[in-house]
């Protein structure tokens, strides 16, 4: 081996180097003492000048953002969820008193969960059992226009996630369920209200004058999201009683089917809650009243898919347990000793086919939640 041309190699090698600091270093100045970090990870500069921004690419420790990649500090989610905000609170209407964490009893929940099982006598099975669960409310900062044309809808939004668990059997404290979705509180407002609303930008023809009002059958809509692969839209209103609300009886039993499938549920009474859910929700109030608290006021917020909404599912879910509908009722509560209640009911169809037909079963979930922070 010649040892001499090795050398020179090298000598050549640590010049042409020498050459490329020398320019990074005409381009960007050198910290003056160099880290025993930046010096292990063999960087040449540590921050390029402040004075000549378009010599920020050489940095090697530290480069600064572009200009145009978005500001990640500014929160989509209003501080505290929204509820500190007067503006974000008069606009959520209805919906502003959801903003927060809301949990519930062990078992204060209960879930009619019919399920098609071939090897089954009657070709289903139900998992029905009590459950507990977190919900928790956020509202977004800011509106979502949607623009007519000649005016416009605006939607202030609050976006959710739910997760539910078992009460107890073999999977107790076990995920049984989760989704996340919104809710919307929709108005209608002149189109642009902005600069944008102004010439040559006025709508032609003029806005309608008075804008016309949102529909209030409509004006209240959830989305939501499950991972069964089950996407909803459901629309309805909202109301506001002084007092507690009146439960309704919920039936669970299958829709024109045989009367042996009657037997999976037990007695037909709106005592059992396989049959009434339900009633989970009217023992939590009594058991209130008997503590002496009472409900002060309740607003009530009402959706059904069937009102101008929609379903999505995927393939294996239309074939084996299609979601035909979907309909909740959420009341919430002030309670005289001031805390917060949330009570709901949830009916989904399901179409699940059995011996070669295919046949209709609510599925029904009920609790009650309080507010906690």
């Amino acid at each position: 081996m010649n040892a001499k041309p090795d050398l020179e190699q090298l000598d050549l090698s640590v010049q042409q180097l020498s050459t490329v600091v020398a320019e990074l270093e005409n381009q960007c100045p050198v910290t003056p003492q160099i880290t025993a970090d930046t010096t292990a990870r063999g960087c040449p500069v540590t921050q390029c000048s402040e004075v000549n921004p378009a010599t920020r690419q050489c940095a090697v420790n530290s480069p600064a953002p572009s200009p145009f990649v978005p500001d990640y500090d500014i929160p989509l989610l209003a501080p505290g969820g929204g509820d500190t905000n007067p503006k974000i609170l008069g606009k959520l209407g209805p919906l502003a008193g959801l903003i927060g964490t809301w949990v519930s009893q062990r078992f204060s929940g209960f879930n009619v969960m019919p399920i098609p099982q071939v090897t089954a006598p009657n070709g289903f099975i139900l998992k029905n059992h009590s459950y507990y669960e977190v919900m928790t409310f956020s509202a977004i900062q800011g509106k979502v226009a949607n623009r007519g044309g000649e005016f416009e809808q605006d939607a202030y939004t609050i976006f959710y996630e739910q997760r539910v668990f078992f009460a107890d059997g073999p999977q107790a404290n076990e995920l049984v369920h989760a989704e996340n979705g919104s809710w919307l509180h929709q108005v209608t407002a002149p189109q642009g209200q902005n600069a944008l609303n102004t010439a040559p930008y006025i709508p032609t023809p003029p806005a309608p004058n008075p804008i016309p009002f949102q529909n209030p059958t409509t004006a209240i809509v959830k989305q939501v999201s499950v991972p069964h692969g089950n996407s909803i839209l459901a629309l309805g209103s909202a109301d506001k009683i002084y007092k507690a609300p009146t439960i309704p009886v919920a039936s669970c039993l299958p829709i024109d089917v045989p009367c042996g499938f009657n037997v999976n549920y037990g007695v037909n009474s709106p005592n059992n809650p396989n049959i009434n859910p339900n009633i989970v929700l009217d023992v939590a109030l009594q058991e209130l009243a008997d503590k002496g608290v009472n409900v002060i006021n309740t607003t009530i917020l009402s959706v059904d898919s069937s009102n101008s909404g929609a379903i999505a599912n995927t393939p294996f879910m239309k074939n084996h347990s299609d979601v035909l509908e979907f309909s909740t009722t959420y009341w919430l509560e002030l309670l005289s000793n001031g805390q917060q209640q949330l009570q709901y009911t949830q009916n989904i169809s399901l179409d699940l086919p059995i011996g070669g037909k295919k046949y209709k079963f609510p599925h029904i979930t009920a609790n009650t939640l309080i507010k906690v922070k």
